[in-house]
């Protein structure tokens, strides 16, 4: 065709010009050539322009997800299960009611967990659509380290957006709505990758527990699926050990081109680009960082909520390290006994006279540790106080511990406002505080330490239970400052 045009351009009229049929045969074809160029020409830049969002959306994911990697490598363990996470993750919840989070990491220093989790764009929001992962936990100083006031004041933590133009569920998701996707297929999409559920544990739809080959469990977050495919752009598994953690991201373009491709040609996979328009990574992290003791000693899994939990085989000891309490004659006393009474058959273990430090005992996995005391000499014998699980029904208001990842009591002037040069000088000598540039006194302790404080109130009368309400009765103090004993206790495996 090309050919017979560019002979009628050259054809040689010397006599005559162009005839009116010649004419509109010449303008036809240049009309056919330059509409071929400008179609050719909106395809390349449509090309361009998607190759270069799709470029563009792979970096940025690829980056968030090696930020991401980075942190949890820093972790000494990963939240498995969605209790633990309530409990240690309470600002977070306080301050993004209705958000699951997807990471929840214990990082050593920091007191509540890091969170990443994944939320909408808002309107007046700068991001792409139509989701964006966020981290909450606290920033980073010049050197890259988590900044060690940011990281004891979980109040101040912001949300902060880490990577957007993260895929979500909308009415017309082109993952969701394609009419050639099965619902094996759509089932895929919230699967952790070679993780499928176990039907004798879960059922894949409200719960998600997955059993590798070496017999581990992993649990999906969020569990439900229903959760996943609305925020399929980011989701985990986490195996029940708490130190390996498979991370699912999924970035889109979409709500970048949607104006340039007839929506339901996209929708129904008509148009090739789809498959360009999400890039998702898949990959299985560890947290490296082991929990230690302060002499370096490994340390068994525990949880504390006043009551020590193990959640693996342990040794434990106690130690007092100050001990100043009322009579009821109005005297104070320092002879004490302090010991372990073990859950499981419930013995007298470990016990500690007076200041210093008891005999290791071994813990089971399941065991719980909880401290009694008694004042053994000048009040007449009376029991004191034991250590009880902080819970609705059974709350100890006598008691306060802290830990290096407790966010209640990240200070002691929190427990104790003006705490006695004594008491200073021994937690400072032991290692566990520090003075702030404020002038309070941070608490530095190790991984393997719980650190109690006691108030104690004298039996009124005999350390006997009433007969008629069957508890012990205690006569409270007027004004308690949390520091009549001061031990703490120490795991190692």
């Amino acid at each position: 065709m090309l050919k017979i045009y560019l002979k009628l351009l050259q054809k040689s009229r010397p006599s005559a010009g162009w005839t009116l049929a010649e004419l509109m045969i010449a303008a036809g074809m240049t009309t056919i050539v330059v509409l071929l160029a400008g179609f050719g020409l909106v395809t390349v830049l449509k090309e361009d322009k998607v190759a270069n969002a799709t470029g563009e959306m792979q970096y940025d994911l690829n980056r968030a997800t090696e930020f991401i990697s980075e942190e949890i490598r820093s972790a000494k363990t990963i939240e498995a299960q969605m209790a633990d996470i309530e409990r240690n993750a309470k600002t977070f919840l306080e301050k993004h009611p209705g958000k699951t989070p997807i990471l929840a990491l214990k990082i050593d220093g920091v007191y509540e967990r890091v969170v990443y989790y994944i939320d909408e764009v808002g309107d007046d929001e700068i991001w792409r659509g139509p989701g964006v992962i966020r981290r909450f936990g606290p920033h980073f100083d010049v050197n890259g380290k988590h900044d060690p006031d940011s990281a004891r004041n979980p109040d101040k933590w912001q949300s902060i957006a880490l990577v957007d133009g993260i895929a979500l569920k909308r009415d017309k998701d082109p993952a969701l709505t394609d009419l050639s996707l099965d619902a094996s297929q759509i089932d895929s999409l919230a699967q952790c990758k070679n993780l499928p559920h176990d039907p004798d544990k879960s059922d894949g739809v409200n719960s998600y527990i997955a059993t590798d080959n070496e017999g581990q469990e992993w649990y999906r977050f969020p569990q439900k699926k229903e959760d996943v495919l609305k925020a399929r752009g980011f989701f985990s598994c986490v195996r029940a050990d708490k130190q390996l953690a498979q991370i699912n991201l999924v970035g889109s373009s979409f709500d970048e081109f949607k104006h340039l491709y007839e929506e339901g040609d996209v929708l129904q996979k008509k148009s090739r680009h789809l498959d360009k328009m999400e890039y998702g990574v898949s990959t299985m992290v560890h947290a490296r960082s082991e929990a230690i003791g302060s002499a370096g000693e490994e340390v068994p899994s525990y949880t504390v909520d006043s009551l020590i939990t193990f959640q693996e085989k342990g040794n434990a000891t106690i130690t007092v390290l100050h001990a100043n309490i009322p009579c009821s004659d109005g005297t104070t006393s320092s002879d004490i006994a302090t010991y372990f009474v073990r859950h499981t058959d419930l013995t007298v273990v470990g016990k500690v006279f007076g200041l210093g430090t008891g005999s290791t005992v071994e813990f089971e996995q399941s065991d719980q540790a909880n401290a009694h005391l008694i004042e053994t000499k000048l009040c007449s014998a009376e029991v004191k106080d034991r250590i009880t699980a902080k819970n609705a029904a059974d709350i100890d208001p006598n008691v306060k511990f802290a830990t290096n990842d407790n966010s209640d009591h990240t200070k002691l002037n929190d427990i104790i406002l003006n705490p006695s040069p004594t008491i200073v000088s021994k937690l400072s000598q032991a290692g566990f505080i520090k003075t702030a540039k404020d002038g309070s006194y941070d608490f530095t302790l190790p991984d393997n330490i719980v650190l109690y404080f006691l108030e104690l109130s004298f039996v009124v009368d005999d350390p006997i239970k009433n007969p008629t309400t069957g508890k012990w009765e205690f006569k409270e103090e007027t004004d308690p400052h949390f520091d009549d004993v001061i031990f703490f206790v120490e795991m190692t495996k």
